[in-house]
């Protein structure tokens, strides 16, 4: 899949709601200020078969795992490509 229309999917998710807009920090559990979203990246079993978040494809290799539970995985080109819409938005 093209870049174009992978950066066309997450702006409309970004819209839609279904990713969210603000990029986690790399901090260590605990550390990060309280007006940011807390995250980690995690190793993860799925990692090769579950499904992007950025593009639907099988393979994801990066994983952000939420305090509520939700997880949201991405290709290494879909996650630059989150992280931008992330900072144009």
């Amino acid at each position: 899949m093209d870049r174009d229309t992978i950066r066309q999917k997450i702006r409309a998710r970004l819209d839609a709601g279904t990713l969210p807009r603000a990029v986690p920090p790399l901090t260590k559990a605990g550390t990060a200020p309280p007006t940011t979203p807390s995250a980690s990246i995690q190793a993860d079993s799925a990692i090769g078969l579950a499904r992007c978040a950025g593009c639907d494809d099988a393979g994801a290799g990066v994983t952000y795992r939420y305090p509520d539970g939700s997880i949201v995985r991405f290709h290494g080109r879909c996650h630059r490509i989150w992280e931008e819409e992330c900072q144009r938005a």
